[in-house]
């Protein structure tokens, strides 16, 4: 048998071959789902609607902290921005994320980041972008409702981030006169598109696409309201028994699933996974597989294997031999499939629903973000043709 039609035949066995995937189908389940969802106003944690307007330039130049609180890194800098857009970013720096690494409390995680940041906390004004579930409040700041991504915060939800953010701020002796502002990361990826396209005429409306260490989008309704969809919580993809068997081993089984499926925080653990059922079933061979079990993949592992699979990085090295490297590469490729049908059904949603981009002179702008869209390899050719395949 061919290694690409074994690798196939493994996934295929397993309910994780994107083929067991109808796009039309998933879409209209999604719809349904969305649609649900908004009818309850963010009740359930998805479908958020947002307090964020159409962006407006300033009148005048100022200075602003901006602080994204992502699933991996903390990153901070300072930006002069004024009517033509922003001038310039300063003293930008970057922090591993608390509680990553090891379990934290709020008031520790939110002590760690500013103690990291606190170089650049001297504005009058400072905008956190948070990557985790949170409900926006009138006041612009947001409260904290779900957690995500393998980060331990204990006692985090039903506070709220900005509060939480000026305590911390006085408690290291810092000035909390500052107006904050908390917007969830995709939130502002959606209008940072428009605010970087504002002299640009012809685009029909404006999306944000996160896709890294986690997963979401934020689109505009008919109404003009952004909504965060928080795309990450949805279940209404097909699931292999291999989705399951990695989900079971996490701190939060059954959450996040549709995150859990595809994003570069989970690719390494549910790869890691997928090799070594593939190895215990003899789809590759036993010296690979014992080199599989020894030490656990990260999606840093997978990018590095499929941007050069006979190179010197992690799984390359574990190959004992070439079929077992085309086995390998031809489920990371499969898998990669998957994971850009996945992420063109979401995007296709979110277009019907904001009703733009049916004019061909005024497309949709989208501002896409996050390693792993960056980093994949052929993830962006294939979330193409699977875009252009549902249009």
């Amino acid at each position: 048998m061919e290694k690409g039609c074994a690798a196939d035949e493994f996934l295929r066995h397993h309910g994780m071959h994107f083929e067991g995937m109808d796009p039309e189908k998933e879409l209209e389940k999604l719809l349904r789902a969305m649609e649900d969802d908004y009818r309850q106003g963010g009740k359930t944690g998805r479908m958020i609607p947002t307090y964020v307007g159409t962006y407006r330039a300033p009148e005048q130049t100022l200075d602003v902290t901006v602080i994204d609180i992502g699933g991996t890194n903390v990153r901070s800098a300072v930006v002069t921005v004024g009517p033509a857009g922003i001038c310039r970013i300063r003293n930008l720096q970057f922090h591993l994320t608390p509680g990553v690494e090891e379990e934290t409390d709020t008031a520790g995680f939110y002590g760690k980041v500013v103690a990291d940041v606190r170089e650049n906390l001297v504005t009058d004004e400072i905008g956190i972008c948070f990557s985790l579930a949170t409900i926006p409040q009138k006041d612009r700041d947001a409260v904290m409702v779900a957690g995500g991504k393998q980060i331990r915060i204990r006692d985090m939800l039903g506070k709220k981030v900005g509060e939480s953010f000026r305590r911390a701020m006085a408690a290291h002796g810092l000035r909390t006169d500052a107006r904050i502002t908390v917007v969830n990361d995709t939130v502002a990826a959606a209008p940072g598109g428009q605010a970087a396209t504002e002299r640009q005429a012809g685009f029909g409306g404006y999306m944000g696409f996160i896709y890294g260490t986690g997963i979401n989008l934020c689109y505009r309704e008919p109404t003009g309201e952004w909504i965060n969809t928080e795309a990450a919580v949805y279940d209404t993809f097909p699931a292999g028994d291999l989705d399951e068997a990695f989900d079971a081993g996490l701190i939060d089984p059954g959450q996040d699933r549709l995150e859990k499926m595809v994003s570069g925080r989970y690719q390494g653990g549910l790869m890691t996974c997928i090799l070594r059922s593939a190895a215990t079933e003899g789809v590759i061979g036993p010296e690979t597989g014992a080199r599989l079990f020894s030490r656990d993949l990260t999606a840093k592992a997978i990018s590095a294997f499929a941007n050069d699979p006979t190179g010197d990085n992690l799984l390359a090295n574990a190959c004992a031999n070439e079929a077992d490297r085309e086995v390998i590469a031809a489920i990371c490729d499969a898998i990669t499939e998957r994971s850009a049908l996945i992420c063109s059904v979401v995007l296709t949603a979110g277009l019907l629903r904001s009703g733009a981009g049916h004019d061909p002179a005024r497309p949709v702008f989208i501002t896409a973000e996050g390693s792993t869209f960056l980093k994949q390899k052929d993830f962006r050719a294939k979330l193409q043709k699977r875009l252009e395949a549902l249009a």
